[in-house]
């Protein structure tokens, strides 16, 4: 039996008032992002005002309130924890955690990192301003980053992935900057009535302006360079981040990302045009400049939908029904796809090399080293590199797919691991678990196995492994092993206690253990062995990984960190493979190579 998300009656009509009520604050208070989610699919609508909302609501009650700076952090934190409190239970007595808890549930958006953007917002509370770019970029991050990933992830569940590619992460990264200066700019006023004065000191200093010169409204020469200097740096990223990420996105959501640019790109116009006004009252948009933007752009908008996506996600404005399973917990995606789907494309339409089936490796191991090197070196934080590293995941899983791998394992998280700093560790989990429960891998043909130990794991990524595991357990393509804390020489004594117990308890001679014997107590036992093991950002070493099913493998490194690999990173590590000399200690290498057993 199967029952479906659709509303009904009283519930129905509270959870609706309190979308309505959202929409009504977002576009209340921010016009132009109300706008430019008109332009998004009607189904996906009310939980953008929700989300919007929400951060929203959580921002004023720091700013706005006529409570001292400690009551109004106690009333962030209190209503922080009642969302949180509403989130478990399912229901809210408040319209905007209603709403917000409705649209996790509904689309599985990731609630850790929903959390963790409000949690970001809370550490203003006290905070004076910002003294270098750095520290403003990390707070732009901090607090604005998880907005269009939910946005890429209700499209996916739509039937849109969005494949935002590892190269192109800096340009996400510069969006979401240049909306956030922008935003600065627009809100100037209203953090000058609060006495708050958030552009970095450093720049301040550049232009030899002053936050009492800000607070106090001074139309100085020098503000004046001041505000069009940062209108202009807001622009350029804008339009930079428009480059590097408009080839990378299917057309509904490039004409959103197109709309958003413009539309923002006249709001900076419109607050340089303002002059000294732009430190005194909101500037607005024309609205004549405003339609000549919004009215094509939702034009083509309503077409793409229609042309791209299923009929019910574009019918209404409501999350559309969604068929789970009667044992399934409301708030659970089920993100398997039946029949599976084919493997998705290469954007520049790359196809992997032609290589006779009985020269692939069976069996492919990676260790994707580099992420928060790669972050570091791009001024980002470290977990930017763990995201990265995700999406370079996705798109070697498709090429493996396309290239007909039968196995592939993948060092995700070791038990080394655990000596990172536990914000890191935390950041890495909520990554991982947001990715299993996206779902676009396990919409194509892939099994997914988890290879680890669960001593230690946040219980919800370990239910979401266990889960998916499940899910996708009549799998016949592509079998994926992420490897989740998980340690070497850990499964080798694992392997030796077992059989240490088994022997006690007089149930095989220990003058009789053979290798196939020791092999049978892994914990991962039916694994087979790795036939090429492949390393990323220059390390020369393996690192605790498969030590026993490794043992014949050919190892491959390249320099590149693992965010800017692709698919073709593969395609070239099994070209690699087929020019190795395969003896396995004879002397000559066989013609064929020979199969292992499938599982």
């Amino acid at each position: 039996m199967r029952r479906t998300t659709a509303r009904s009656g009283p519930k129905a009509s509270a959870v609706d008032a309190a979308y309505e009520e959202c929409r009504s604050l977002v576009r209340r208070t921010r016009p132009t992002e109300h706008a430019l989610m008109d332009l998004m699919p009607p189904s996906v609508r009310p939980a953008c005002w929700a989300m919007y909302a929400a951060f929203a609501h959580a921002d004023d009650l720091l700013d706005f309130s006529d409570e001292t700076p400690q009551e109004r952090g106690n009333q962030l934190r209190e209503w922080r924890a009642a969302l949180e409190a509403d989130l478990a239970s399912g229901t809210s007595d408040d319209p905007i955690r209603l709403a917000l808890t409705d649209a996790v549930r509904r689309w599985g958006l990731d609630l850790g990192d929903l959390l963790g953007a409000l949690d970001a917002v809370q550490q203003d509370d006290g905070r004076e301003g910002v003294a270098t770019w750095q520290e403003w970029r990390e707070r732009a991050h901090a607090q604005n980053v998880s907005w269009p990933e939910q946005l890429m992830r209700i499209l996916a569940r739509c039937g849109m992935p969005v494949p935002v590619r590892l190269r192109d992460l800096p340009g996400f990264t510069r969006f979401v900057e240049g909306l956030f200066l922008t935003d600065m700019l627009r809100d100037l006023p209203e953090d000058l009535d609060g006495g708050h004065v958030w552009l970095p000191t450093e720049v301040l200093e550049r232009f030899d302006v002053t936050p009492a010169d800000l607070i106090a409204r001074r139309w100085t020469p020098a503000v004046r360079e001041l505000i069009t200097h940062l209108a202009g740096e807001a622009r350029a990223w804008l339009d930079a981040a428009r480059r590097a990420l408009r080839s990378t996105l299917p057309l509904g959501p490039a004409i959103v990302l197109d709309t958003t640019v413009d539309l923002f790109g006249a709001e900076l116009d419109a607050i340089v045009r303002a002059g000294g006004d732009a430190l005194s009252r909101p500037v607005r948009v024309p609205r004549h400049k405003q339609w000549r933007i919004l009215g094509p752009s939702r034009a083509r908008a309503a077409v793409v939908w229609r042309l791209t996506l299923p009929p019910e996600t574009v019918a209404a404005d409501k999350p559309s029904a969604v068929d789970i399973p009667e044992d399934t917990p409301e708030w659970q995606p089920v993100p398997v796809a039946d029949p599976p789907l084919p493997p998705r494309p290469h954007r520049d339409g790359v196809r992997p090399p032609e290589i006779a089936a009985a020269l692939l490796p069976h069996h492919v191991a990676i260790v994707m080293d580099g992420n928060g090197r790669w972050a570091t070196a791009l001024g980002l934080p470290r977990d930017e590199g763990h995201r990265a590293g995700a999406v370079a995941l996705r798109d070697v899983v498709q090429g493996a797919l396309e290239i007909g791998l039968q196995h592939l394992t993948v060092y995700a998280f070791s038990t080394e691991n655990w000596k990172r700093s536990p914000d890191e560790v935390a950041k890495l989990f909520a990554i991982m678990r947001a990715e299993l429960l996206d779902g676009e891998l396990l919409q194509h043909d892939v099994r997914l196995r988890w290879v680890g130990s669960p001593d230690g794991l946040p219980e919800d990524v370990v239910e979401v492994l266990r889960r998916q595991e499940h899910a996708t357990r009549h799998r016949t393509g592509l079998t994926l092993n992420v490897c989740v804390n998980y340690g070497g020489r850990a499964e080798l004594a694992r392997a030796g206690a077992s059989l240490a117990r088994a022997s006690l308890a007089g149930e095989i001679d220990p003058g009789r253990v053979s290798e196939q014997l020791f092999a049978s107590h892994l914990p991962h036992h039916a694994m087979p062995d790795v036939d090429l093991m492949w390393r990323t950002s220059g390390e020369l070493r393996v690192s605790n990984f498969l030590p026993w099913h490794a043992h014949y493998a050919e190892l491959y490194f390249t320099d590149e960190p693992w965010p800017e690999v692709d698919r073709r990173g593969l395609w070239e590590a099994i070209e690699a493979y087929t020019h190795r000399k395969r003896r396995k200690g004879a002397s000559t290498a066989p013609v064929v190579q020979a199969r292992h057993d499938e599982l």
